[in-house]
């Protein structure tokens, strides 16, 4: 049992489990800031699972911010 958690830590997988969990908690702050589900963090788990959640961050609407005002068009002026 000893050897099994000695090659554990001496093998690369040890600084991929860190640096997977010092990933998904930044990311699941962030989603639940935005007021998005923050389970999208989990996606970063698995290769490429970033992808969809920067796409869920960029083109949903963000509940927690507040609505923008639409911009007034102004009529054009005509030269004469």
């Amino acid at each position: 049992m000893q050897d099994l958690a000695q090659d554990f830590l001496q093998s690369p997988y040890l600084g991929l489990l860190l640096f997977n969990l010092a990933t998904v908690w930044p990311t699941w702050r962030i989603l639940r800031r935005a007021g998005l589900d923050p389970r999208w963090a989990l996606l970063v788990l698995i290769p490429f699972g970033m992808v969809p959640v920067i796409g869920v961050l960029a083109h949903s609407r963000w509940p927690a911010l507040p609505e923008r005002e639409k911009p007034v068009r102004k009529a054009r002026r005509s030269v004469r």
